[in-house]
C-alpha cells in the first residue's frame, strides 16, 4: 500500500535531505512519526505487507512497499515482465534511514572518477551516473550477554619517551557485566561480504524504530542468510571486544588473555546470542556490458564508497604510448651509455615484476569466484559447500605428493643454477644470476597459478606466465653462450618486453573480469523514486 498525501492524495516518498515524507505532486511534507502504514494485524504478527517482484528467468525476488515500475529483473538483467504479487515479510527491528542523498552520491562518485585515468567513457556519462538506486540491505544484528562478574587480569604496556623504551606490568581488577550490541553482518547472499566490509561500518546508534514510511520510494532486499551463519563469528567478536574495551579503560594496556578461544569464552561467560534483522541503506550503480556487470556501492549513511571500475584498453595504451615516446626522447638526449647486457637483465627483472603483479590478479579472481571470504554466500549453498568439503578431503591425500614434486622441481632448479655458475665466465655472472633467479621465480609462480586456474572460469590464465618462462629460458641460454654480438642481448630484451606486454594485456583483461560479475549475481534496481 502506497503512502498517500493527506492534502492531494498523491504518492509520498521519503525525502533524504529533510528526513521526512514529501509528496511528489504538491510538495507537501509530513514527519515520519505522524504517518505509519502498519495495521494492528501486521504489528501483532511482526510482519508488514509488500509487493514482491519475481523474475521468470532466474527466480530472483525483491520487494517494495508499494507498486513500483519494474520492467526487468534486478538480478539477471532480463527484460521479461516481472510477475507481481502481494506478500508479507518479517518486520525489521531497526532501520537506518538514508542520510546521503542521491545528489551527494553522484557528486562523490564523479569526484572519485577524477583519480582513475583509464575509465571507460560510458561510466562518465550523465545518464548512466544518474541511475544510482537506493536499496535497504537486511543485516543480522547480534546481542550477547556478559554475566556480572569480577575479573582479574595481568596486563602489559610498552612505549618510548625521549629515546627510552619502557615496559610496564599491571594487575587489572574489574567488575563488569552487561550486553554487547552492534555486531552486524549483511544477510543478503547476493550482496558479497567483501563489498559489505568495504563500505562498513554502519552506526546503529543512529538507527530508528522501523516504520514503513522510511522505505517509501526505495527497494528492500530479501533476507536470505540464516542467523546461525554468523553466530560463532559474533561470539568471537564480542569476546575480543570485551577484552579490548577493558584494556582501553585501564589505560590502553594489553591484557594477558588465554590463547585458546574455548578458555576465553569460559572466562568471559559469553554463551549464546540473540539476533534481530535491521535494514541498512546502500546506494547501487550498475554498469552492464555483454554478460557481465560492474558496480559502485555507497554506504547510504556515511558516504563510504566501493567502486569496481574497468579499464579502457584503448585509453590505457594511448597514454602508455605517449609516455613511452616522451621517455625515449628524454633518455636519447642524456649523455649516458647503457651496456646491452644491462638492458637485457633489466628487462628480465621488469618481466618478473609484471608476472608477480599478474599472479596476484589471478589470486583475486580465485578468491572471488570461490567465495573464499564471502561467508554469507557460502552458507546459502549448503550442497555446494558439502561437495567442496568432500573435494578437499580427497585433495588432502594428494597434497603430500604435490609438495614432494614441488621440492624436487625447486631442488633441480637450484642444481641447474649452480651448474650454470660453474660454467659461466666472470663477465656473465651478473646476467647469469639474474636470469637464473627470475626463471626460478617464474617456475614457482607458474606452479602456483596452475592450481588456482583450475578453480576459476578463465582456464587460459597460465599462458602469459608460460610465455615468460620460455623467454627467460632463451635468455639464460644466451647468457651462458655469451655471444660477441650485442644484437643477441637486444633481442632477448625485446622478447622480455613482448612478454611484459602479454602480461599487461592479460592483467587488464583479468582486471576487467575481476571488476565485473556474471549478471545473475548482481542487483540492478530500476524504477524507484529516491527522494532527491
Amino acid at each position: 500500500m502506497a503512502i498517500k498525501c493527506p492534502s492531494c492524495g498523491g504518492k509520498m516518498i521519503f525525502n533524504v535531505p529533510n528526513q521526512g515524507l514529501k509528496c511528489r505532486n504538491c510538495d507537501n511534507e509530513t514527519q515520519v512519526d505522524y504517518y505509519d502504514l502498519s495495521n494492528e494485524a501486521g504489528v501483532s504478527k511482526g510482519v508488514y505487507s509488500v509487493t514482491v517482484y519475481s523474475c521468470p528467468n532466474c527466480g530472483a525476488e525483491l520487494s517494495a512497499s508499494d507498486e513500483q515500475t519494474a520492467a526487468y529483473c534486478s538480478y539477471c538483467g532480463s527484460e521479461s515482465i516481472l510477475t507481481m504479487k502481494q506478500g508479507e515479510v518479517a518486520k525489521p527491528k531497526l532501520i537506518i534511514p538514508f542520510k546521503i542523498s542521491k545528489e551527494k552520491a553522484v557528486r562523490a562518485y564523479e569526484k572519485s572518477l577524477r583519480y582513475r585515468p583509464y575509465v571507460p567513457k560510458e561510466l562518465k556519462e550523465g545518464e548512466y551516473i544518474g541511475s544510482f538506486r537506493g536499496i535497504y540491505i537486511p543485516y543480522l544484528s547480534y546481542e550477547l550477554d556478559v554475566p556480572d562478574n569480577a575479573f582479574e587480569f595481568m596486563a602489559t604496556k610498552s612505549y618510548t619517551i625521549g629515546g627510552w623504551d619502557y615496559y610496564e606490568e599491571y594487575e587489572v581488577k574489574v567488575e563488569i557485566g552487561g550486553t554487547i550490541k552492534g555486531i552486524s553482518f549483511d544477510a543478503s547472499s547476493p550482496f558479497d561480504d567483501s563489498i559489505a566490509r568495504e563500505i562498513a561500518p554502519f552506526d546503529t546508534t543512529d538507527g530508528k524504530e522501523f516504520k514503513e514510511a522510511y522505505i517509501a520510494g526505495f527497494y528492500s532486499d530479501m533476507l536470505t542468510t540464516p542467523p546461525e551463519t554468523y553466530g560463532d563469528i559474533a561470539e568471537k567478536a564480542a569476546i575480543d571486544s570485551f577484552y579490548e574495551d577493558i584494556g582501553k579503560k585501564a589505560g590502553n594496556v594489553e591484557l594477558v588473555v588465554p590463547k585458546e578461544y574455548s578458555e576465553r569464552k569460559r572466562q568471559t561467560g559469553v554463551d549464546g546470542y540473540r539476533y534481530g534483522v535491521d535494514l541498512f541503506p546502500v546506494w547501487f550503480l550498475t554498469w552492464k556490458k555483454k554478460s557481465r556487470v560492474a558496480y559502485s556501492v555507497m554506504n547510504g549513511q556515511t558516504g563510504k564508497l566501493s567502486m569496481d571500475i574497468p579499464v579502457d584498453k584503448k585509453v590505457f595504451f594511448l597514454a602508455s604510448g605517449i609516455a613511452a615516446v616522451a621517455l625515449f626522447i628524454i633518455f636519447s638526449l642524456m649523455p649516458i651509455f647503457i651496456l646491452p647486457t644491462t638492458i637485457s637483465w633489466a628487462a628480465a627483472v621488469s618481466l618478473t615484476v609484471s608476472s608477480i603483479a599478474f599472479f596476484y590478479e589471478i589470486l583475486k579472481i580465485y578468491y572471488r569466484e570461490n567465495h573464499i571470504f564471502n561467508i554469507g554466500n557460502a552458507s546459502v549453498n549448503k550442497a555446494e559447500q558439502k561437495k567442496e568439503q568432500e573435494r578437499r578431503k580427497k585433495k588432502a591425500k594428494s597434497e603430500i605428493k604435490k609438495r614432494f614434486l614441488f621440492i624436487m622441481v625447486a631442488s633441480f632448479s637450484v642444481f641447474i643454477i649452480l651448474a650454470f655458475f660453474a660454467i659461466a665466465n666472470v663477465v656473465g655472472k651478473v646476467n647469469l644470476v639474474i636470469y637464473a633467479v627470475t626463471l626460478l621465480l617464474h617456475i614457482i609462480l607458474f606452479i602456483k597459478i596452475k592450481d588456482r586456474v583450475a578453480k576459476i572460469e578463465k582456464k587460459t590464465a597460465f599462458i602469459p606466465m608460460l610465455f615468460g618462462i620460455i623467454v627467460l629460458v632463451i635468455g639464460l641460454v644466451i647468457v651462458i653462450i655469451n655471444p660477441v654480438y650485442d644484437y643477441w642481448y637486444y633481442g632477448i630484451a625485446i622478447l622480455c618486453l613482448l612478454a611484459m606486454l602479454a602480461n599487461t594485456i592479460s592483467m587488464i583483461n583479468y582486471l576487467n573480469y575481476l571488476t565485473t560479475r556474471p549478471v545473475p549475481d548482481f542487483f540492478r534496481r530500476e524504477g524507484a523514486d529516491h527522494g532527491k
